[in-house]
């Protein structure tokens, strides 16, 4: 069984519509990124919001609510079940109230088989480093007929031994993810010096740092 989760409310915070939408792509990525097959993944969709008393309130639930679907919709995937809460306001002892973040965690899963999962632990010394990017709009939103297309392939990729390790990027980008995958196995890792840094190490929620065999770039279908 595959299980991954997303949420980040730095995000949330600045947009709640966009701290959903990226939290359903964020537990998406995470999963096709250990073998699952997008097409069969399920959701679950945990809500957290501050008590609802206006309109400002009741509008980060919505907008919210709005953006997962909006994902889900796109990637044609069903969310099931789910919990909510909005009870996330609370008092000081000197009655200053204090709230949760707007928050909607979402959760995917699959049952994968052994002969497609994967780790994100780099493999061998002497493979390659290809980035799979997703687009977006002028809006910052995923361009997700590009994602489809491109996790579906990233999945044939898999199970056809042409991608050995994969990590979900993630807040402080392809810095931190190439990072841990070469921790896993101690093995170092060599980045070009004409990659710039200001891309190197911004946050890339959706895309995929992929390990590669020596002599099979040329194979690949992203």
């Amino acid at each position: 069984s595959v299980m991954a989760c997303g949420y980040n409310p730095n995000v949330a915070c600045w947009s709640p519509f966009h701290g959903a939408m990226y939290a359903v792509t964020e537990s998406v990525v995470r999963a096709v990124a250990l073998g699952a097959d997008l097409a069969k993944l399920r959701l679950t969709l945990q809500e957290y919001f501050p008590k609802l008393h206006d309109a400002n309130s009741w509008g980060q639930p919505f907008s919210a609510l709005l953006g997962a679907f909006t994902t889900l919709d796109a990637l044609d995937l069903p969310a099931i079940g789910g919990k909510d809460s909005m009870s996330g306001t609370f008092n000081e002892e000197d009655g200053k109230e204090v709230n949760v973040p707007p928050t909607l965690v979402s959760f995917a899963v699959d049952v994968a088989s052994e002969k497609t999962a994967i780790s994100p632990e780099f493999k061998k010394a002497g493979n390659k480093i290809v980035v799979f990017k997703i687009e977006k709009d002028a809006y910052d939103l995923p361009v997700y007929s590009q994602i489809t297309e491109g996790y579906g392939k990233l999945f044939e990729d898999i199970k056809a031994g042409r991608i050995v390790s994969a990590y979900a990027v993630e807040r402080h980008g392809m810095a931190e993810a190439v990072s841990k995958m070469a921790f896993g196995n101690r093995l170092g890792v060599k980045i070009e010096h004409n990659v710039d840094p200001r891309d190197f190490f911004a946050a890339g929620w959706g895309n995929i740092v992929c390990e590669v065999p020596d002599g099979k770039v040329g194979e690949l279908s992203i």
